[in-house]
């Protein structure tokens, strides 16, 4: 196995689990009754679980010359990891909001609060600001791991589509 191999795989374990953990906490905040924010998390956030699965199918294709993938499977692959790198470049864009509004945001929040609101927020102001940057480097590296996955899974599709055509010139060849 290629570094690229198993770093295709690791990003595909690491975006199956934490894209379900949000799906499974999205669809809790529905049933609570936040239903337009948890539907339209569950949108996002579903089109990059698809994808991850999809991925996994043709890692499976990949590493077992017996298992072949399903008719739609390769355009699903297409079309889930377009989708997912738009997500992911959402997050990073996210990321790089908070970077450069990080200040601007926190007095906005001060502007809204009470005076003794305000003084417990001066008294976490460290906390408040460590806890954004935490969110910005979670943002940033999760929104990588779904581009760089995405990127990965359409390019092992097109060496599983030349190996696809390289099987079928054989059978012809065999068959004539």
């Amino acid at each position: 196995m290629t570094f690229r191999f198993k770093l295709f795989k690791a990003l595909t374990g690491i975006n199956l689990f934490i894209t379900g953990f949000f799906l499974l906490l999205n669809l809790t905040s529905m049933l609570m009754g936040a239903f337009g924010q948890g539907l339209v998390s569950i949108v996002m956030f579903g089109g990059v679980f698809i994808h991850a699965i999809l991925s996994a199918y043709l890692q499976r294709s990949l590493q077992e010359p017996g298992f072949t993938l399903k008719e739609n499977t390769p355009g699903g692959i297409r079309i889930m990891g377009g989708y997912s790198i738009l997500v992911g470049a959402f997050m990073l864009i996210g990321a790089i909001a908070i970077f450069a509004y990080k200040d601007l945001y926190l007095k906005e929040v001060a502007n809204q609060m009470t005076d003794e609101q305000l003084r417990q927020l001066d008294s976490m102001k460290g906390l408040m600001g460590k806890i954004i940057t935490a969110m910005q480097i979670f943002l940033f590296l999760y929104g990588s791991s779904i581009i760089v996955n995405a990127l990965l899974s359409l390019s092992f599709l097109q060496q599983w589509k030349k190996k696809q055509e390289d099987d079928k010139h054989i059978d012809l060849d065999l068959d004539a």
